[in-house]
């Protein structure tokens, strides 16, 4: 394979490069060697994904050696959690990457899975072998024989559930990701993509999508979808050295829409009806619990634990849902002079319609956490199992998380400044001709 040196880098290239990839890749090693952004673009068919790839990685590889080796595993073992259940992640030491060396991670996005695979094909064409992983969702990696035929919020707290210490049925796949990664120093060093992780979990019984998430602190290039950086929960999940990272966007012409609907919210009429349903379903389900509990507590002690925790359950839920329905009501008797204009105001004002529901940066993170309790319970509902099997007769959609997800981004970080860059809107939506719906959105 020829090697051009491009402002002073040995870029290895796997054949003979045109012009125009001399150009881009010398405008990519420009951009890192400044330490500057770069809004780079090419006519389609001229190797884009690949002049990036060998570009980044051959000015990475001039910092020093790609971490491929034993990797040490430290303070960690399968079923570690954090408080809400999560699993904890391992701390790594690539023993070809001290610490103390600091050399930035890249972290490669692109809108689909399927792209990313397109990508990791052309990592396989270079000469280079970083270490790497890909990220996938549970959806994509999880391989239980039940969990896997779960989705969304329902099937990530049933894995959480499954991975948790004291669970009477742990995840066989997930104990055996510890020593698995101990015994395989190697993995990664050679590309792979979400399949072959699938299939090297069904080979070995291991769970893929603990797999790379273990592997993700020690590689020197992450490859994942738009999402894993926009979204902030995402974002928060990965154990990333942001300030020491090289963020690249392959294909990102829809980022800036991408970008806006993340950090926005929508609260239509339906949607806040279905919540205020759910709050009522979660309230008659923690009164038939509780009911149960008493059932079950021979000595009828009032002061029974679970009997008192299913009565604060109970009442807090029943907040929420008395909350729900004064929010549907203040928005219903905002006065909409236009309907084609709709009602508008700047960011701040959403905190003023809420303040009057006493809800508030004091308030929201309680509130938050009681909407996150009916959550579980609705899910634990719908993952009830009849011989070992979901139950596929009851949905697994819970409406109640997007206002969750609402009250975390109007409340973020426990500070108001972020609303100027908002607007508070509420538009009435025609249906249909014959039927006109209030919809009911902050933007």
């Amino acid at each position: 394979m020829p090697i051009y040196k491009i402002r002073g880098i040995e870029v290895d290239f796997p054949f003979e490069a045109y012009e125009c990839q001399l150009v881009y890749m010398e405008k990519v090693i420009q951009s890192l060697q400044d330490g500057s952004n770069a809004l780079l673009e090419s006519p389609t068919g001229t190797g884009k994904t690949l002049c990036l790839l060998c570009a980044t990685l051959a000015w990475r590889k001039s910092l020093g050696g790609f971490s491929t080796g034993k990797i040490e595993m430290k303070g960690w073992k399968a079923g570690d959690e954090d408080l809400d259940g999560r699993s904890s992640q391992p701390s790594f030491q690539p023993s070809s990457q001290p610490a103390e060396r600091h050399l930035p991670s890249i972290v490669y996005t692109t809108r689909t899975h399927s792209q990313l695979r397109q990508v990791i094909q052309e990592l396989k064409r270079t000469n280079y072998r970083p270490k790497m992983v890909v990220l996938g969702s549970r959806e994509q990696l999880c391989i239980h024989d039940e969990v896997s035929l779960l989705r969304g919020k329902v099937q990530t707290n049933a894995c959480r559930n499954l991975c948790r210490k004291r669970t009477r049925r742990p995840c066989r796949h997930f104990k055996l990701v510890a020593d698995f990664v101990k015994g395989n120093p190697n993995l990664g060093d050679e590309p792979l993509d979400i399949e072959d992780l699938v299939n090297i979990g069904r080979t070995c019984g291991v769970c893929p999508y603990y797999v790379s998430r273990d592997l993700h602190k020690a590689v020197d290039i992450l490859f994942a979808p738009y999402n894993y950086l926009i979204d902030r929960g995402n974002r928060k999940s990965l154990s990333l050295q942001w300030q020491n990272s090289i963020l690249i966007f392959d294909e990102a012409h829809n980022l800036e829409s991408l970008c806006a609907d993340a950090a926005s919210l929508d609260l239509p009429s339906g949607l806040l009806s279905a919540c205020i349903s759910e709050a009522k379903t979660c309230v008659d389900l923690s009164v038939a619990r509780r009911e149960n509990e008493k059932s079950n507590d021979k000595s009828c002690n009032p002061d029974n634990f679970a009997i008192l925790r299913g009565n604060l359950i109970s009442h807090s839920i029943c907040i929420i849902q008395t909350l729900l329905l004064k929010l549907e009501k203040r928005i219903a008797e905002i006065p909409i002079d236009s309907k084609e204009l709709g009602f508008s105001k700047p960011g701040p004002y959403i905190y003023e319609l809420l303040s009057d529901l006493n809800i508030t940066n004091k308030t929201a993170e309680k509130l938050i956490d009681i909407i996150d309790d009916a959550i579980v319970l609705l899910e634990e509902d719908t993952t009830a199992t009849e011989n070992g099997k979901p139950d596929k007769t009851k949905g697994s959609a819970c409406r109640l998380e997007s206002m969750s997800e609402i009250l975390r981004i109007i409340f973020r970080d426990g500070s108001n400044a972020h609303a100027k860059y908002y607007k508070f809107h509420v538009q009435e939506v025609e249906k249909n001709a014959a039927d006109a719906v209030r919809g009911d959105s902050f933007a």
